[in-house]
């Protein structure tokens, strides 16, 4: 089951997707922002879920974000 505490989508670079699915330039979310995993019934919802989400898609996000610093400044 997929959940969100702030409501944003994001794909694997966890780039915030608009409503057609489609990445906004420069917008990136990780942590209670972002969709998340928890399982159907409060105890598949682990305290740490939250945790794990702001650490990976925080590396994440700003990893995809210096690329495309990098590649602005590359045009």
């Amino acid at each position: 089951m997929f959940h969100t505490q702030g409501g944003l989508v994001v794909d694997d670079d966890a780039r915030v997707l608009d409503g057609q699915g489609g990445p906004l330039p420069n917008l990136y979310a990780a942590g209670g922002a972002a969709c998340g995993v928890s399982g159907s019934k409060a105890s598949g919802y682990l305290s740490g879920n939250g945790l794990l989400t702001a650490v990976a898609l925080g590396r994440i996000a700003g990893a995809a974000a210096a690329e495309a610093v990098r590649e602005e400044n590359t045009q």
